[in-house]
């Protein structure tokens, strides 16, 4: 053999020998670049498209992103929000290598039941359109920082065209010609009181299993049966308004919601359900106590069950 191969196969055992040792001392730090690199392609992540119901709004407490590599806290409630908004039922994204607490993050965002009733992304949800919030999320998180992000909707597509069927002939019923659109937020504000009984036997007894198939907490479930929750009547009232081009937030309160909408350049509080009241005899009534009123107009009325995080409801202070 001559002096040139022996010399050759001498440098590429040595180049072997040297990976091995690279690999058993930073093993960890080499398993994570090949994942990266060929697998995840340097955390390519697919393209956000998104439905007819996507509003593209950025808000204080949290803002759109086409960036899908979380580098901190506030990037990853963005990235949340932005999935919500986009109306997808499924979705991935990354934790970069530098925000080392996101595995952390993305674990207190988790719900325990699926409906994050109490978690912040409760509140993410109400920042979109109700045909794009979620019913159930399911949030899992590997070793490698892949988030991987699968939603089950509040509104089947078959609930959406009843929905819009029913609103559609609402607005021929209340609608006039010349009417403004506080007019026409009011006409629709009181067919809905008029049209409704709020649903309080189920809200005195939640947790009773013969509510399990109640949908009174939805706007389907208000037009069907008549009677509804507060998210019965805020939902409707959100679609509604996204009908006429209006924005709006659904505020949550600890055991209440309701409508905050955006008009004239001033957002105002609505609550739908205060304003159709159960009487201790039972007869029907209508006020506009809580129709597009000001926060110091809410909290002058009620500052106990409208008392909200006003951290994250910044546009509603």
């Amino acid at each position: 053999m001559k002096l040139g191969d022996i010399v050759k196969k001498f440098i590429g055992r040595l180049v072997w020998i040297v990976i091995l040792i690279l690999i058993v001392l930073y093993r960890t730090e080499i398993s994570q670049y090949i994942v990266k690199t060929f697998i995840y392609h340097n955390y390519a992540v697919e393209s956000l498209e998104v439905n007819p119901y996507t509003q593209e709004r950025s808000y204080h407490f949290v803002q759109k992103t086409d960036d899908f590599i979380a580098k901190d806290y506030q990037h990853l409630l963005n990235i949340f929000y932005t999935i919500l908004d986009s109306g997808k039922e499924s979705f991935y994204f990354f934790c970069d290598e530098s925000y080392t607490d996101c595995k952390k993050d993305v674990d207190h965002l988790i719900p325990v039941d699926g409906t994050a009733d109490d978690s912040v992304l409760a509140d993410l949800n109400n920042f979109v359109h109700p045909y794009n919030s979620y019913k159930e999320i399911t949030i899992s998180v590997n070793n490698f920082g892949k988030v991987s992000v699968t939603l089950e909707k509040q509104y089947p597509q078959d609930k959406i065209e009843e929905i819009e069927t029913a609103i559609t002939n609402i607005r021929k019923e209340t609608e006039k010609e010349n009417m403004s659109l506080k007019e026409k937020i009011k006409a629709f504000h009181d067919y809905i009181i008029n049209e409704t009984t709020y649903d309080k036997e189920r809200a005195d007894d939640m947790n009773n299993s013969k509510y399990k198939n109640s949908t009174t907490h939805t706007a389907y479930g208000l037009l069907e049966e008549k009677k509804a929750l507060c998210g019965g009547y805020s939902d409707i009232m959100s679609i509604y308004l996204y009908h006429l081009g209006v924005p709006n937030i659904r505020v949550s309160a600890d055991h209440h919601v309701w409508n905050l909408v955006y008009l004239e350049d001033t957002w105002y509080h609505l609550d739908v359900t205060w304003d159709d009241p159960v009487t201790d005899s039972k007869e029907p009534m209508l006020l506009h106590d809580y129709f597009l009123i000001s926060y110091q107009e809410l909290m002058d009325t009620d500052n106990i069950i409208h008392r909200f995080d006003e951290e994250i409801y910044q546009e509603a202070k």
